[in-house]
């Protein structure tokens, strides 16, 4: 067990300040877990809930919202980073040492090895979650940890259950959480906490009762280079319990990480925001309009099918019934006093009121970009179109998500990939790198569909620059030697995404046309003296008289 009071104190003065940063926010997330997916968004969680599994979900009598939050999810996860196919490829700055042999093979094998490491934990459940949380609250959050079975763990954590800062570059460098534990899990995670309580209980009965845990990843400000203890990380990592050992300053588990191990993509960043709106808040309007207007729906078309009835004094205290097939008894002289509707709903109103619908409908799956990703199932007009067509409106459509891609490469996947490649390393998963690499920082470059389709308008340029070219090659074909062709290739090969082992490296290349340009010597040099063979052989046979050929009287002898 770990006693350090000034910390404490500093650790809890912090957390103050950032829940009172995010105060602002809460109205709105809470808002949005009622109406658009209510099993997100963690808000006033206690130890040991019982109604954690009731259902939240009576404020949706439409789920479009939730439907096309999910067409979202599915669209990134399938676009940016499906484990069916590489999304990443891993590169350095300078593009000189990047296309050495030694260097690309390398890279290539990390980056094949990190794949398997993906594959194999938990990564490909933990990012539709992400997605979620980013898509639904503008902010997603996962902590990726060291895991001896499977190299890496992402933990997800929910929008309302964590606190963030940043450094004064807009970058997120602050986590706090809160979340709860039983007493059985924290001696099993920490065997070390050293806290005689929580061990005595984990081995009674109250093994498995919660209690509320927080935990704090911040900059170290007492870091040490060189130090292989927790003052030797550049982050600190504190656990301690909720309301317990204030005054001693106790913690459960104090630990440190050599870089940010917390990926905190951001839908649109804006100032100096810790957290983002994004789609979800664009849509949230009209996502409440719609429960309105299907409420009013339903109760247009049941006044219109089982309107309210009025009915003759004379029948009070009878026996009546306006269900189908139902008998009302009346004398003679009460033959005219029966029941009739109070109105007459217009059909015309009902249809009104769907046509409205189907336009607020239309405009949520517009602000959660359902109809980008279900582009060709929601085309109107003749099927099927051609692939010109559907092209050009993918590539109009893929625009939109420019800043986002951007966003969730500099926020999610770079981070995801780097810190993976230093667990992995420190691990000793890869070989020795080459030393051409000594120096240069790790490059991550997005493969993935979405990325390429991001790319795809470049390849337009390059395309009709050759074509161009060549249109004036047929009469000036000098003109040639204003392209460079080989590095068309690299750029063409880059914008699509293909493998590097499909291009030859640029040392590769040039070591392949000096080989070929000292065999076209050496034919030369074998072609020429063949000829001069063949002309001696020729002196040689014709006589010039006086017993002498022509190629002694040449050579004078």
């Amino acid at each position: 067990m770990a006693h350090d009071p000034s910390l404490r104190r500093h650790i809890d003065a912090r957390l103050n300040v950032l829940k009172r940063q995010r105060q602002s926010w809460e109205p709105g997330w809470r808002e949005l877990s009622r109406f658009v997916n209510p099993r997100r968004g963690q808000f006033f969680s206690s130890p040991n809930q019982g109604g954690r599994g009731a259902q939240a979900n009576a404020a949706i009598l439409d789920p479009t919202g939730l439907f096309a939050l999910r067409t979202l999810v599915a669209g990134l996860m399938s676009g940016v980073t499906s484990p069916a196919r590489p999304w990443f490829r891993l590169s350095v700055p300078d593009r000189r040492v990047a296309s050495l042999t030694p260097v690309k093979v390398w890279l290539d094998e990390c980056a094949e090895r990190m794949r398997m490491v993906f594959n194999a934990s938990n990564l490909y459940s933990a990012l539709p979650s992400i997605y979620e949380e980013l898509s639904q609250f503008g902010t997603g959050c996962a902590i990726v940890e060291f895991d001896r079975e499977d190299v890496i763990r992402l933990y997800t954590l929910s929008t309302g259950e964590y606190w963030l800062g940043l450094d004064w570059r807009g970058r997120v460098d602050t986590l706090a959480r809160r979340f709860m534990y039983s007493y059985r899990q924290i001696e099993a995670r920490w065997p070390d906490h050293g806290i005689a309580e929580v061990s005595e209980r984990a081995r009674g009965a109250e093994a498995d009762t919660e209690i509320a845990i927080l935990h704090m990843i911040e900059p170290n400000t007492g870091f040490e280079k060189g130090r292989l203890d927790q003052a030797g990380k550049s982050f600190r990592s504190v656990y301690w319990r909720e309301g317990g050992g204030q005054a001693e300053g106790e913690f459960i588990h104090r630990g440190g990480y050599s870089q940010f191990p917390v990926l905190t993509p951001r839908w649109a960043p804006i100032g100096n925001d810790a957290y983002s709106k994004g789609p979800g808040h664009d849509a949230l309007p009209d996502v409440k309009s719609l429960q309105i207007l299907k409420k009013r729906e339903h109760n247009a078309v049941d006044k219109h099918v089982n309107p309210p009835m009025g009915a003759h004094v004379s029948l009070r205290g009878s026996a009546s019934s306006v269900l189908p097939g139902a008998i009302n008894y009346f004398t003679t002289q009460e033959r005219g006093a029966g029941m009739w509707p109070l109105y007459q709903t217009a059909p015309g109103a009902i249809a009104e009121v769907e046509r409205l619908v189907a336009r607020t409908q239309a405009t949520i799956k517009s602000a959660f970009f359902a109809d980008l990703f279900l582009m060709i199932s929601d085309m109107d007009g003749v099927q099927p179109r051609t692939q010109l067509e559907i092209s050009a409106r993918r590539e109009e459509k893929m625009q939109m998500l420019g800043p986002v891609l951007e966003n969730l490469h500099d926020d999610l996947l770079q981070p995801l990939v780097q810190r993976t490649f230093t667990i992995m390393a420190e691990n000793g998963l890869f070989t020795e790198p080459p030393s051409e690499l000594q120096g240069y920082p790790l490059d991550v470059e997005l493969i993935s569909i979405l990325a390429q389709a991001q790319k795809a308008a470049d390849l337009g340029t390059v395309e009709r620059l050759w074509a161009f070219a060549g249109s004036i090659a047929a009469t000036r074909p000098e003109v040639l030697d204003k392209l460079n062709a080989d590095e068309s290739i690299d750029v063409y090969a880059d914008k699509l995404g293909a493998p590097a082992a499909i291009t030859v490296a640029d040392d590769a290349v040039a070591q392949l046309r000096a080989a070929r340009a000292l065999r076209a010597q050496a034919a030369q040099a074998l072609q020429v003296a063949t000829a001069v063979a063949e002309g001696a052989k020729t002196l040689s046979e014709t006589e010039v008289g006086g017993g002498r050929n022509a190629l002694q009287s040449v050579l004078g002898v």
